[in-house]
């Protein structure tokens, strides 16, 4: 048994989204189908929260086998359970699962003392649909932390080739969703539970039914107020109210999105900055985020409205010849479409792909896309990033995934990346979701475009801010996060035959190469916890220290991948071991999951039991 406190896929299967009340199943073409089925509540449609219906299934089962709930208790604390003994579930303890997994169980626990991670069964019944994953999880209560109080819905479930299923929910603080607490039910081909991961927050208690001191206006004089050396702009229309955990204490807030500023340096990564208000008036802190737009899993109305775009467009393509940035010439073959008029759009009809101009969109909110009478001119730069980016897709598709969501949400190429005052920007950057498209920056200042890992990694984070249902952007998790979208762009590019790099460089092919995960040192990256160039965890992520060395640090987990491949993994087994782990993380998860998501993966996979001594033994060299 391995019972750890934690510190600081297979091709894609089948994928379930849960709206409202009814099971709504769409078909999604690739090289397997996946489906997706939501259960989070339509709030137009039935007037209630997103995900209320099954929030009130988790305290019906709380009242039944434990008696009624009181929020005005005087003489109890909300956070206590009333015992009920004829109807109280068993408590699970550690002892108990290992002993009913015979002692083959692994267990990662919170700082507090509360399960974060299990690989291992927890429950003797079978689990087929989210409403019994949650009754599955009534004798985990005490172990995840899930008092009175707690409410939590189920999002989407998926499941992978080898026909394990997830469940993924999410957990609520009175009717505010509580950002980047996720926890996923793993459930093996027979429909017993294999595990779960869990960033929940515990011991939540009732969320007080409080209304704001402030309004939005307010909330972003406090955030002028406290960071006067910086013009900030602000975007009013993305403020919403939200619920966040900081230090364990959770919060009702105000989430007031910023830009970047100018003022504190190059650009790197996210674009946006959420800071956060509490009702009080209090300031909390800030984070880097790559939208001001809520993430809506499964959001497919916004979705059908930037797909009007391509309404009445007509398909074609464009072939000619480009020049790279060594000066060599290359023939290249794109989508066009046209519209009825006969104007001609550098965009694709058929995989939902459209270019049009940074500034414009970001400060207008308009499309400026380029256009062409005759199908030519177009600008050899991003007829590159556009060929880039289709190839991406495509190869993401091969393996079931249809876009960065599973739903084929349309990809908007944002060209001329810039800051406010026009000054171009060195970077390609995921840059979130808005209005139903995945949004990518793409800049006239580097040759990024014709380097397919630099692409396909951009490409990652959407992958991955969609799988792991939240995003946490500092410290080890976002240290992860950069890594999987380094490591899944060298085995796109590696996969494809687009490089004959063999070190496992990054952006080898513009000509400027940034990162190596064979050899990290020689970029300034760590190899191990505490080694050479590796930058200590923030207790206060700021802009200033990279957030606590998000860029820095994902060497620790880039360089696995190419120790485990350089032992012999075949890249295509590597591939589908690192998308699985993605399905076994959290926005929390940090290298400690990782090494032991490894190892769950590896055992989905029925890979050879040599590879799970490996993973421990690459772990343990990189200190964790």
């Amino acid at each position: 048994m391995e019972n750890q406190n934690k510190g600081a896929g297979g091709r894609f299967g089948v994928k379930v989204k849960w709206t409202g009340f009814a099971i709504l199943f769409l078909l999604i073409v690739g090289t397997l189908c996946c489906t997706k089925q939501s259960y989070a509540a339509d709030a137009e449609q039935s007037g209630r929260p997103a995900g209320s219906g099954l929030s009130d299934i988790w305290k019906q089962k709380i009242a039944n086998r434990y008696g009624s709930e009181s929020e005005n208790s005087s003489d109890k604390d909300s956070n206590e359970t009333t015992q009920n003994p004829e109807n109280a579930p068993i408590q699970l303890t550690a002892d108990d699962i290992e002993r009913m997994n015979d002692g083959d169980v692994t267990m990662l626990f919170s700082e507090e003392g509360y399960l974060t991670f299990l690989r291992g069964k927890y429950y003797e019944e079978k689990v087929t649909n989210v409403e019994e994953g949650i009754e599955s999880l009534l004798g985990m209560a005490e172990l995840l932390g899930l008092t009175r109080g707690a409410e939590f819905f189920g999002v989407y479930s998926e499941t992978n080739q080898y026909g394990y299923t997830y469940y993924i929910y999410k957990q609520r603080y009175g009717e505010l969703t509580l950002q980047n607490a996720v926890l996923k039910i793993v459930v093996d081909p027979k429909g017993y539970t294999a595990g779960l991961i869990c960033s929940f927050t515990p011991n939540i208690g009732f969320a007080p039914k409080t209304q704001s001191s402030i309004t939005p206006e307010g909330a972003e004089e406090i955030v002028k107020t406290r960071y006067p050396e910086y013009s900030f702009q602000f975007y009013p229309a993305a403020a919403r109210q939200t619920s966040v955990t900081i230090d364990g204490i959770a919060y009702h807030a105000w989430a007031i999105f910023t830009n970047y500023p100018p003022e504190a340096g190059p650009l790197e990564g996210r674009g946006y900055l959420e800071h956060l208000i509490a009702f009080d008036g209090s300031y909390l802190t800030y984070m880097a985020v790559s939208s001001p737009e809520e993430l809506v899993l499964g959001d497919n109305v916004q979705e059908e409205l930037a797909l009007s775009w391509f309404e009445g467009k007509m398909a074609d393509t464009y072939t000619g010849t480009v020049t790279l940035h060594d000066g060599s010439r290359k023939k290249i073959t794109v989508p066009v479409v046209r519209d009825s008029e006969g104007t001609y759009y550098l965009a694709d009809a058929k995989r939902h792909i459209l270019l049009t101009d940074y500034y414009i969109y970001k400060t207008q909110m308009q499309y400026q896309p380029f256009t062409s009478r005759e199908n030519t001119g177009w600008p050899e730069h991003y007829l590159l990033t556009y060929e880039s980016y289709i190839k991406v897709f495509d190869f993401f598709n091969s393996f079931g995934m249809t876009s960065v969501d599973g739903f084929g949400m349309p990809i908007l190429i944002l060209t001329d990346y810039c800051n406010d005052i026009g000054v171009p920007i060195d970077n390609a950057c995921y840059l979130g979701q808005n209005a139903g498209w995945a949004l990518f920056a793409a800049s006239a200042v580097n040759d990024f475009g014709e380097s397919i890992d630099v692409i396909a990694h951009e490409f990652t984070h959407g992958i991955t801010s969609y799988t792991l249902a939240g995003d946490l952007y500092e410290n080890e998790p976002g240290a992860v996060n950069e890594a999987l979208s380094d490591i899944l762009g060298n085995l796109c590019e590696m996969m494809m035959g687009e490089t004959g790099d063999r070190q496992w460089l990054l952006a080898e092919n513009s000509g400027r190469t940034i990162r190596s995960m064979s050899f990290p040192w020689l970029y300034r990256q760590p190899a191990t916890v505490g080694g050479d160039f590796y930058q200590e965890m923030s207790d206060n992520p700021t802009l200033d220290d990279d957030f606590g060395g998000v860029h820095v640090n994902s060497s620790l987990v880039a360089h696995l991948a190419w120790q485990l491949c350089a032992q012999g993994m075949e890249l295509q087994d590597a591939f589908y071991l690192w998308k699985e782990v993605i399905n076994l993380l959290t926005p929390y998860s940090g290298f400690r999951e990782v090494h032991h998501a490894l190892v769950f993966a590896a055992e989905i996979m029925q890979m050879d039991v040599k590879w799970m001594g490996m993973i421990h033994m690459v772990c343990e060299q990189a200190g964790f």
